[in-house]
């Protein structure tokens, strides 16, 4: 499938939403009620490797994705993997653009590559649709949290439990 994508003028720097888009903790907010079960694949949150695992609530399918490149402050590219057994590869695409008057362009892109039955039932069950949706969300709140200025970061868990230390060992 794909790819499907949105553009939102927001009106920050470019350099703001770049930061903002950088930290994986701001993902529950933007994806909103679309996910559940959102785990960090490691403790830091920020930067290329960053990354996350999550369910959707539609599909009941669950996804990886990581940050795999960022050209600061114009994109930020993401890879992951979804479907039954992980086996349809997906990518995510955030660009910015800033316009002269200091309002910037996000286009936020994804696509699937889905192999083997995955690929029919992507067909029937047209969820290009369904992604384009919830990309217009996000963009959206996007738009909100940045342009309000308040802190969209949620306290997320990371995968396989608590690496935190607690004292007891």
């Amino acid at each position: 499938m794909g790819p499907v994508f949105t553009e939102i003028d927001v009106d920050a720097p470019r350099e703001e939403i770049f930061d903002y888009l950088l930290d994986f903790n701001t993902r529950p907010f933007l994806y909103g009620d679309t996910v559940e079960d959102f785990r960090l694949l490691r403790l830091n949150p920020r930067g290329v490797g960053a990354g996350a695992r999550w369910r959707f609530k539609r599909k009941k399918a669950w996804a990886d994705s990581a940050i795999v490149a960022a050209d600061s402050p114009a994109r930020i590219s993401e890879r992951g993997v979804t479907g039954s057994y992980n086996k349809t590869a997906t990518g995510t695409e955030w660009e910015l653009d800033e316009a002269p008057n200091g309002v910037t362009t996000v286009r936020i892109s994804y696509w699937t590559v889905p192999t083997g039955f995955a690929k029919l039932f992507d067909r029937m069950t047209g969820g290009a649709g369904w992604h384009r949706r919830r990309l217009n969300r996000a963009g959206n709140r996007l738009r909100e949290a940045v342009e309000s200025g308040r802190e969209e970061r949620a306290e997320v868990p990371v995968a396989g439990g608590s690496r935190h230390a607690t004292g007891v060992f």
